[in-house]
């Protein structure tokens, strides 16, 4: 993990944005990802990158073992 004091430095947005040169690159035409509800700072940032969610998967039942309730599905075309 990251330390706090990085957060907010763009290192997250680098990274996609060579993520996103790669998949074109590669040919590729979509990013998809999950991101869990205990993570709400990532999915804020997934969304600044013009992911757009196109689902939820509910895995409250598991939340014992996971330690989440739920992920979003979340795609960006490239």
């Amino acid at each position: 993990m990251r330390p706090a004091g990085a957060r907010g430095t763009g290192v997250g947005t680098a990274l996609f944005g060579a993520l996103f040169d790669l998949a074109r690159d590669r040919g590729y035409r979509k990013i998809i990802l999950d991101v869990i509800d205990s993570t709400p700072r990532a999915k804020a940032l997934y969304e600044r990158l013009n992911f757009q969610a196109t689902g939820v998967e509910n895995t409250a039942f598991l939340r014992p073992i996971l330690g989440f309730s739920s992920a979003t599905r979340m795609v960006r075309a490239v």
